[in-house]
């Protein structure tokens, strides 16, 4: 379904390398005293929004969820859903005691919600074979830090889902990508729509990797523009003056 959000071209908006976003999230918490927890809130929220608004047919949503705090984007996403009268149902690709602390609160709420929450890669298999055409996915394994082929049970649920060819929608980054240079592990979600976080990766402006992204949406998780300037980025303040989300053309 065509895009609903207002569009910019790349060259209005600065693509930053994975240590920079290091930075911007260190200073956010540090010296501007925003949460990690207010930050996954934000990025929940409108990840959620943009599934809503992209894809109001499929009732049924798979969120795929990671230890770190990509994982927590997407289970606090899974609230929002089921709040809103969706279907959703959680594959965790490790167990809930390795998920770091704040995803780990965003599981706990999930936990006393009516939420099928699936841990073992059998149950996980059996759950995928039921899945009907008009389901879909979202991705939230793996974030944009990632140095090394997904393992395990990581692995198996980036291949599950790109052999049953169900739209997905990927929270920052495919899972499989690096976010600086733009390395393809192996393997790596094909995703039909990504939406990434403050600002986009300097990933997304490598060629080869657009075919694992899709179509690229940015969200706003409340970054101040001051924060921007200290690190010699030039943000406009109107950024998000029309709408929390935008999608990049041109990129």
């Amino acid at each position: 379904m065509k895009s609903s959000f207002p569009q910019i071209t790349a060259e209005k908006i600065p693509f930053i390398s994975v240590n920079q976003m290091i930075q911007v999230d260190d200073l956010m918490i540090q010296k501007y005293h925003i949460s990690l927890l207010q930050m996954m809130e934000n990025a929940a929220y409108y990840l959620a929004r943009l599934c809503q608004i992209i894809y109001p047919n499929r009732k049924e949503i798979i969120v795929l969820c990671g230890k770190g705090n990509n994982g927590g984007g997407g289970l606090g996403a899974t609230r929002r859903l089921h709040n809103w009268g969706y279907k959703v149902s959680v594959l965790l690709a490790d167990k809930a005691q390795m998920l770091k602390p704040i995803p780990k609160i965003q599981y706990d709420i999930i936990s006393n919600l009516k939420i099928d929450i699936y841990s073992e890669i059998v149950e996980q298999e059996k759950f995928i074979e039921t899945l009907s055409e008009k389901s879909l996915i979202i991705d939230a394994l793996l974030g944009y830090s990632l140095k090394g082929n997904p393992k395990n049970n990581y692995a198996k649920l980036i291949q599950q889902t790109n052999e049953i060819k169900l739209p997905v929608v990927s929270l920052d980054i495919p899972s499989g990508i690096e976010g600086t240079i733009g390395t393809i592990y192996e393997p790596t979600i094909v995703a039909e729509k990504t939406l990434t976080l403050a600002l986009p990766k300097t990933a997304f402006r490598v060629n080869k990797i657009k075919k694992f992204i899709g179509e690229l949406f940015v969200a706003d998780i409340s970054v101040p523009i001051e924060l921007y300037e200290e690190m010699g980025l030039t943000v406009s303040n109107e950024l998000f003056s029309d709408s929390p989300i935008l999608e990049i053309l041109d990129y």
